[in-house]
């Protein structure tokens, strides 16, 4: 894994345990450091008509509503995007942060559906420019935070992102094992269900064969 690498597990992770008021003194911290390391980005943001568009990571409990253009660039950590928006972007926490630096093309998934954009693209496609103009490192940017400890926050980051991706790994093999071992009882209960049904639909003729032969021939007839 790189060292500049998006660390997806770990910081899912803590930010499902983080309270409202740490993540929003957070994210208002990580966007002054953006400010400072991007200001083309930001002034060409500032540049823009005024828009609002919400962020929705489907693997987090919180939203985040991004404000650009006539004012000083924003992003606030909400549980619902109620408020009017512009346009909002609908992914996982990886693809966002992903569409974010660069790494991946928003058009192919858009039309793959990893992504959901309901609003006025025309918010999206400016925002997308914007970005394009730059190269981004959320990582690098998130970890400049801690300032002269940064670089070992980083590689402690990714110790700790490699481990909960092998955790990851084997909690999948284990549940694939489990789901793979209830279908193979699930298939011979199934079968054993079928040959009980086909005995006892063949003792079901049986008693009517032996039923009809004595009807046919009672015991004590003259034969």
């Amino acid at each position: 894994m790189a060292e500049t690498e998006f660390p997806v597990l770990l910081a899912t992770n803590v930010l499902g345990l983080l309270p409202a008021p740490a993540l929003t003194r957070a994210t208002a911290l990580l966007m002054r450091r953006f400010g400072r390391t991007y200001p083309r980005l930001f002034r060409a943001l500032a540049g823009h008509e005024p828009c609002t568009i919400g962020i929705e990571p489907t693997d987090l409990a919180h939203r985040f509503v991004l404000r650009f253009g006539g004012t000083p660039v924003s992003l606030v950590p909400t549980l619902t995007l109620e408020q009017p928006l512009n346009a909002c972007v609908r992914g996982r926490l990886a693809t966002l942060v992903g569409l974010l630096e660069g790494r991946l093309d928003s058009d192919a998934l858009f039309f793959s559906r990893e992504i959901v954009i309901t609003g006025e693209m025309e918010a999206i496609v400016s925002l997308r420019n914007a970005l394009d103009r730059e190269t981004v490192n959320v990582f690098q940017a998130a970890t400049a935070l801690f300032g002269p400890v940064g670089h070992p926050v980083r590689r402690v980051a990714l110790m700790l992102e490699r481990r909960l991706a092998a955790a990851h790994q084997r909690l999948t093999m284990r549940h694939e094992a489990l789901h793979a071992a209830r279908r193979e009882e699930h298939s011979i209960a199934t079968y054993c269900a079928r040959q009980e049904a086909e005995l006892q639909a063949l003792r079901t003729r049986i008693a009517k064969i032996e039923a009809q032969t004595r009807r046919r021939n009672p015991i004590g007839a003259v034969t």
